[in-house]
């Protein structure tokens, strides 16, 4: 049975942390796939890694679900009489916990701040996932879509 627990626990994590956009330079949303962006020619100043929280779903919808699955099959399949209730509010709390550390976890990612010159002299920095690796001194392109700003190759 704890297994059972701890499949639906990671279940229900997962597929609500499935969907996070991280904004990487290397993936095009829907919107911006036929559409004409900019693109400026520029050269990478500096570099330095940074972590990208996803926004979170400040619900906490996840993390009810998990505590009420855990607290239904914790007073299930744990101790009789008034001892099933509090293996259920126990299990379903220690889910409830369990499940909001880990969908916390999951919504970070390693990312990359990039401060790029222009031609025109101006500088920009740039958040984003660290799918590419850029030096100072690199010619690079700064790509502008609907979508925002991303510093390629």
């Amino acid at each position: 049975m704890f297994k059972i627990i701890t499949s639906l626990l990671v279940a229900s994590v997962l597929s609500a942390c499935a969907s996070v956009d991280f904004g990487s330079p290397n993936t095009y949303q829907r919107y911006d796939v036929q559409r004409a962006g900019t693109v400026e020619e520029a050269t990478v100043v500096r570099t330095r890694a940074i972590t990208i929280e996803a926004g979170s779903d400040n619900s906490g919808l996840t993390s009810l679900i998990s505590a009420g699955v855990g607290a239904f099959l914790g007073s299930q399949t744990i101790g009789n009489g008034t001892g099933r209730y509090i293996a259920g509010a126990l299990t379903g709390a220690a889910s409830g916990f369990v499940s909001q550390k880990v969908s916390q976890a999951l919504s970070q990612r390693p990312g990359i701040e990039i401060i790029v010159r222009k031609s025109s002299g101006a500088n920009v920095v740039v958040a984003q996932p660290d799918d590419q690796h850029f030096i100072p001194g690199e010619h690079v392109l700064l790509v502008s879509t609907s979508s925002g700003l991303r510093v390629t190759h």
